[in-house]
């Protein structure tokens, strides 16, 4: 009986401290509240079962941890760390949640906690954030927006940043994608059963209807996603969207079973990279900054605004960040902070507020030192290594949002503890369920992708 409470009862914990750690600051005494009712109910867990689901990622967490641990205490501004770590401890607790999913109804849910956050994240960003017109072309759309309908505490102008709605949305349409082939693929699959058996009953009727509602409600998502994705304007969520698209793609061909197809895929992959870094390095600064600059924006966020040369000398802000503080970060979030102080801008008014670092690597070297970017990066090579063994390559979509998120991230960030770095944690406890799933668990259904409603398990000979 308490195997089937105590998970429910884990998601209605977080889900009742998620609004004090989201927004830490409205109410403190309730976010204090919710620290200490997470922290109960962890210690509670260790006494009565295992503290922690058993995975992979669990070497290179404890390691991210500590850093996060050494990046908050060593902060001169617990004003400004205290709203991350928050953001943190809501992540790891929904990592840990979706970690211990096991089976058919755990992975169905798992995969509807990643989708709800995607759309309440697309929708509060809608109604929130104020889309500036950098691109004229894309204009007339943006016109039909509604004015910002929504206010939220601690936010950019009371409102989502248009840039980190694009990396939200770049992440998210590989998964959309993916969902797209998995419902095209369950389609064929039931045409062809359904050409074998004589004659369709009633029942064989309603799971056609339903494969074709799926299919219809796939490709929704997919043409609402990529459609949000131009509005943002985010060129970094532009770059990342399209590399997640192509490298679901690449990985969808290069797990094929011909061996030659293999060589193929990672051949076009190579000259492909090779050539565009050959391409853009011979692109000027100029060039750079009349793609990036925007002109016809108001500087009234740094972090929607700042063109490629303002970019550039933040990141070697950062880069000086690091080398000062190496081992234990200059505090998490605080280089907003930092930079101004000990390393001032010229191309950027120090009246603008640098958010962070426009790079998610550099931002979390900053934030928790060169070992919390070891585990970072661990963590990243061990969500590969499961996405690419998961049978029969279920894990791929998440691969490809994870391409897509840190290709956006290498000119903008979704820095740590961030409101809509929850959808990492999210995904990656998925992943870390998925391998629970390979290790000899209760399998996981046999749908290739992680946002595809699990497959039915009643018999042809039932249909029939």
């Amino acid at each position: 009986m308490m195997r089937r409470i105590y998970p429910a009862l884990e998601w209605a914990v977080l889900l009742l401290a998620a609004p004090f750690l989201l927004f830490p600051t409205v109410r403190t005494e309730g976010t204090l509240a919710a620290l200490v009712g997470l922290a109960l109910f962890w210690l509670v867990s260790a006494v009565l079962r295992r503290p922690w689901p058993e995975n992979p990622f669990n070497g290179a967490l404890l390691l991210f941890a500590i850093g996060v641990g050494v990046g908050t205490l060593v902060t001169a501004w617990p004003e400004v760390t205290f709203p991350k770590a928050t953001g943190l401890i809501l992540g790891l607790g929904v990592f840990r949640a979706m970690a211990a999913l096991r089976g058919q109804a755990g992975w169905r849910w798992g995969a509807l906690v990643l989708g709800g956050l995607g759309v309440g994240i697309a929708a509060v960003g809608v109604l929130s954030a104020h889309f500036y017109t950098k691109i004229p072309i894309v204009a007339p759309l943006v016109a039909r927006l509604p004015e910002r309908l929504l206010t939220l505490p601690e936010g950019p102008e009371g409102g989502v940043s248009a840039n980190q709605l694009g990396g939200v949305l770049a992440f998210y349409l590989p998964l959309a994608l993916g969902w797209l082939w998995s419902a095209i693929a369950r389609m064929a699959g039931r045409g062809q059963d359904a050409g074998t058996r004589r004659p369709l009953c009633l029942r064989s009727l309603g799971i056609a209807a339903l494969n074709l509602g799926i299919l219809l409600a796939a490709a929704l998502s997919v043409g609402i996603t990529a459609g949000l994705l131009v509005i943002t304007q985010s060129r970094s969520g532009w770059i990342g969207g399209t590399a997640g698209v192509l490298a679901l793609g690449a990985l969808a061909l290069g797990s094929a079973r011909q061996r030659w197809l293999h060589w193929l895929v990672i051949g076009v992959v190579a000259l492909t990279l090779i050539g565009g870094g050959v391409f853009l390095a011979r692109i000027p600064a100029e060039a750079w900054d009349r793609l990036w600059g925007d002109t016809a924006v108001i500087e009234t966020e740094v972090t929607g605004s700042v063109s490629f040369s303002g970019r550039v000398e933040i990141w070697s802000r950062a880069l000086y960040a690091i080398q000062d503080f190496p081992f234990t970060g200059c505090g998490l979030g605080t280089l907003r902070k930092v930079i101004p102080l000990l390393y001032p801008l010229f191309t950027v008014s120090p009246e603008n507020d640098i958010a962070h670092a426009h790079n998610i690597f550099l931002q979390t070297a900053a934030d928790v030192g060169l070992p919390g970017l070891i585990a970072y990066l661990a963590l990243l090579g061990l969500a590969a290594v499961v996405a690419w063994k998961s049978a029969p390559r279920r894990g791929l979509p998440l691969l490809a949002a994870f391409i897509a998120l840190h290709l956006y991230g290498l000119t903008d960030a979704v820095a740590l503890g961030s409101k809509p770095g929850i959808v990492f944690w999210t995904a990656l406890g998925l992943l870390a369920a998925l391998a629970a799933s390979m290790d000899g668990a209760q399998p996981l259904p046999l749908s290739p992708l992680p946002m595809t409603p699990p497959p039915f398990t009643t018999s042809p000979e039932a249909l029939s």
